[in-house]
């Protein structure tokens, strides 16, 4: 019998229940073993390919294809920061530059505590409440790069708590940071509300405008006439 087997009986019976074919199990059982292993190994996609009765060349294939599904170690938080064109204009290059001098990490490494991964991916479908980062999938709302060390010291606070979640957002929630960077849970029957913006400061004085030219006058050629042997047309 295998470990998850052993340990996860029950949860692995009601994700089979749901399913007609066992292979339609899946990708649930990968998001349980990766909840359980940290990442998904050999070792470990072979035993959700036997608790399905599939090949594991089937399970491997599935791995390979979604990038929600980590083949290496990785960190307790997977930090993966929005870099599409939203993010991008309202800081999100700014804020991945924050995330790897803080943590002294490049793009797809893990620091040196094994706490965050840092990843950068595209549209996360929250434009309105750029920038954007998925921790774990939790969402982070307003993650400006003056906001990343709050940021990441509420994660790390939170270590805990994830490592009983698991890193594939099963029990993903939202959260947004205010100004001073402090993180508020939003509430899943809570109003929608758009990204809340400062005071515009007003804009510069413009210099008067220097009044146009008059217009110049233009000499018109006498052109060229017509001969008068025209013949109207057959239309």
């Amino acid at each position: 019998m295998t470990m998850l087997l052993e340990n996860y009986r029950e949860a692995i019976d009601s994700i089979l229940a749901r399913y007609g074919s066992p292979r339609s199990a899946t990708l649930p059982l990968l998001y349980l073993a990766q909840d359980v292993y940290g990442h998904l190994n050999g070792e470990a996609i072979r035993e959700v390919a036997a608790i399905l009765g599939l090949p594991p060349t089937a399970v491997f294939e599935v791995v390979g294809f979604y990038t929600l599904f980590y083949s290496r170690p990785v960190g307790t938080w997977m930090i993966q920061v929005c870099d599409d064109v939203p993010c991008c204009y309202l800081g999100a290059e700014e804020l991945i530059e924050a995330l790897k001098h803080t943590l002294g990490v490049d793009e797809d490494q893990t620091s040196a505590d094994g706490m965050f991964t840092v990843q950068r991916v595209k549209c996360l479908a929250a434009c309105d409440r750029a920038p954007v980062v998925q921790a774990n999938l939790d969402y982070l709302y307003d993650v400006t790069a003056d906001k990343a060390e709050a940021m990441l010291a509420n994660l790390r606070a939170r270590a805990a708590e994830v490592k009983k979640r698991g890193l594939s957002g099963r029990f993903a929630e939202d959260f947004e940071l205010g100004p001073g960077g402090e993180v508020a849970h939003i509430d899943r029957d809570a109003p929608y509300r758009p990204r809340q913006f400062g005071p515009q400061a007003p804009p510069p004085p413009q210099a008067a405008a220097e009044p146009p030219a008059p217009p110049q006058a233009v000499e018109v050629g006498p052109g060229i006439d017509r001969p008068d042997d025209r013949t109207a047309s057959p239309l």
